[in-house]
């Protein structure tokens, strides 16, 4: 049998019922024996139930017939995971992404997850199509989209912090951090500001007038706010009491805001374009 017509069957048992939401599907062998296929043939069957959703597979359990939780749970795997790849450095600024059916393949899951993973990640300002609308090409944004630098230098920071690459008590500059991470000074400083409003940093001044910021946090619930002295200043500590960190939600509102208006200036530069095309 080919390998549509097994497809064909299989589909139809999951219609029935014979093959029930997180069933294991048969091995291979079996369904080798089965149909009285090759391993191939079997193999491209499965492949393409998989690509419809049909049926999901796990690492070192087999593969089963979907359940609707499965979806979300590849859908987050997929998205977190292309996420940080950009954040690690794996996929770096302005590289092309692999197709979705490789992407498909790799991460096991139909071709509606990647699509929908890769369109939140644009959305996000981390991907983009290179046209008008979303196509087979996409790419990680590049350094020069002010809103993607960032965002990914806020992620770089947040891993740093995360691993002890920053540790509690640590002092980092403007200079510093797009030195070490890359990017431009405003990027590097909206990214820091947006860690001091987050609770992971605090600013302090230093000698010469500049300013310097502090790791006092990593995750939120997990730290306990404390007073950071301003770097290289000298005196008695301050007896005024720290204030309280504002809440995450403050930075990711402000942050997603400014995505937003900046989302908004891009479709309107694209429907102006495209006006001026229909008048030409």
């Amino acid at each position: 049998m080919t390998f549509e017509r097994i497809a064909d069957d299989l589909r139809q048992q999951i219609r029935d019922g014979d093959l029930r939401p997180g069933q294991l599907l048969p091995t291979q062998s079996q369904l080798m024996q089965t149909y009285k296929a090759s391993s191939l043939t079997v193999q491209k069957a499965i492949r393409l139930l998989r690509n419809e959703g049909w049926v999901i597979a796990r690492q070192g359990r087999g593969t089963f017939v979907t359940r609707s939780a499965d979806f979300e749970d590849a859908f987050e795997k997929v998205a977190g995971d292309l996420q940080q790849q950009i954040y690690s450095g794996t996929l770096d600024p302005g590289a092309r992404l692999p197709a979705r059916e490789v992407l498909a393949e790799h991460y096991a899951v139909p071709l509606n997850v990647v699509t929908n993973a890769i369109a939140l990640l644009a959305g996000n300002f981390l991907l983009r199509y290179p046209g008008e609308l979303p196509g087979d090409e996409v790419y990680v944004r590049d350094w020069d989209d002010h809103g993607f630098a960032t965002q990914l230098t806020h992620g770089r920071l947040v891993r740093k912090i995360r691993d002890g690459s920053l540790a509690r008590g640590a002092t980092v500059t403007v200079d510093e951090v797009v030195d070490t991470i890359g990017g431009d000074p405003e990027s590097a400083d909206q990214a820091l500001t947006f860690l001091a409003l987050e609770g992971r940093m605090k600013k302090a001044h230093q000698r010469n007038g500049s300013m310097a910021y502090v790791v006092v946090g990593g995750e939120f619930g997990t730290e306990v706010p404390v007073a950071v002295q301003p770097v290289d200043e000298l005196g008695e500590a301050s007896t005024t009491p720290p204030k309280e960190f504002p809440a995450a939600g403050v930075a990711d509102l402000t942050y997603k805001l400014e995505r937003a208006l900046e989302r908004i200036e891009e479709l309107e530069e694209r429907v102006e374009r495209l006006e001026g095309r229909d008048a030409n």
